[in-house]
Formats: C-alpha cells, structure tokens, sequence
C-alpha cells in the first residue's frame, strides 16, 4: 500500500503511526472513490471529436486530481506522524472527506473555467453549442464564495488536527524539531484560513478579480514560511 511506502519519508518527524487504522483504510478508499468520480464523468468517446474534447479535458482533470492528493498526502503525513485516532480525529477526518467528496465535481467545473480562459480552450464546447450559458457575469462573484468558503473549512479542519496534536505535544514526547514543524503546519492552516475568507470578503463585496488575487498570495506565503522554519529548526539544532 502507498502509505506503507511513505512511512520513511518525513525528514525530522518521528514515525508513530506505524499500522494502518481503519479510519485512514476509509479514507483511502474515499479519496480513490473520488478519482474514481472524475475518471467516470469522462465519457468513451464515439468519434474522434469528442476524443479530442476528451483530451483537452486532461488539464482540468490533472489540476483536481492533484489538489485531491496533495490533501491525501497531507491527511497521511498527520496519521504517519502523530499516530492519532481518537474521536475527535475521526470526526475531524470525516468532516474533511464529506467537503472534498462534495466538492470533486465543483472543483474541476472551476478549474476547467480558469484554465479556459487561460488556455483559450473551450471546455463546455456542448454547452454553448446548446445556446446555454456556462456562467452569467454576475454569477461569479457566487462562485468564488461558494469556494472561498470551502478552502476556509478544509484548512480549519487541518488547524484543529493540529492544535489537537499541540495539546498533546508533551504525551506525544515531541522533540524540538518536530514542534517546529507542527507549528508550521498550525500557522501555514491559520494563514490558509485567512486567506480563503479575504478571498471570501471581496467576493462579497462585488469584487471577484481582488479576491482571485488573495489566492496568488499562496506561492508567496508557502515560502516565507519554509523560510521561518528552517531557520527555527537551525536553533533547535545549534542548541
């Protein structure tokens, strides 16, 4: 199994969750039943147009399959780590697992409209052929709060896990390094939190371009805070 193979990959983190609960078995079968949902709203192709359709398809699909892993990666990385699981991780795990299984579908309907614009690619090539409208104007700024507000409650849901971990920092005996980390993890969350309910604020208020704009602020924040980091865990080592 894929996590069995990433037990060893977690740098300065300590493995203590070294067997496989049957939380994370459902979650895995969650997140392929999802993959799975994507996989299957690709049609078999009766003519060569719709097979071209069909791969013009791949970029949004690669962009939600990718999102769908990196949370997986993160929920195993927290499962491998901390070994938790009690109720209150169930219960935040499965939380987590009903928001993206409900936003698999709206996710790659997202991603195919901002990778049409940017590709000048037509991903709803049936849709305007039926005289329908993909989305009015002032259906955006909706769009954008309904997803704004679903990346704020993923990451809330990931600093709760956190915080849970932090709490039970001194039963859990982590070291130095491994409170660095967490506490990384904790204010990257906080920060991601933040940043979806700015998004959620313009959009609010009528402005749909400046809260596009909050989320370019991620690559920016994801390496001021690798920076913080290394340089904390350099005066955990110095010590």
């Amino acid at each position: 199994m894929l996590r069995k193979k990433l037990f060893h990959q977690h740098g300065k983190t300590t493995i203590r969750g070294k067997e496989i609960y049957r939380i994370e078995a459902l979650s895995d079968a969650v997140f392929a039943f999802t993959v799975s949902l994507l996989i299957m709203s690709l049609e078999v192709p009766q003519t060569f147009s719709e097979l071209k359709h069909i791969m013009l398809q791949f970029f949004p699909f690669l962009a939600t399959v990718s999102l769908v892993f990196f949370f997986w990666y993160l929920q195993n990385n927290y499962f491998r780590s901390y070994g938790l699981n009690d109720a209150k991780v169930i219960l935040l795990n499965l939380c987590l697992l009903v928001l993206l299984l409900f936003y698999v579908y709206p996710l790659k309907f997202l991603f195919s409209l901002l990778l049409g614009f940017v590709l000048h690619i037509n991903y709803f090539e049936q849709v305007v052929t039926k005289g329908e409208t993909v989305i009015l104007q002032e259906e955006f700024p909706l769009l954008i709060i309904f997803f704004s507000l679903g990346y704020a409650v993923i990451w809330f849901l990931f600093f709760l896990l956190y915080r849970y971990v932090f709490a039970r920092k001194q039963k859990l005996e982590l070291s130095g390094q491994e409170l660095v980390v967490l506490r990384s993890k904790k204010r990257d969350a906080l920060v991601q939190v933040f940043l979806g309910l700015l998004s959620l604020l313009f959009a609010l208020l009528n402005l749909p371009l400046v809260s596009g704009l909050c989320f370019l602020m991620i690559p920016l924040w994801l390496f001021v805070n690798a920076v913080v980091e290394r340089r904390q865990i350099k005066k955990v080592e110095e010590r």
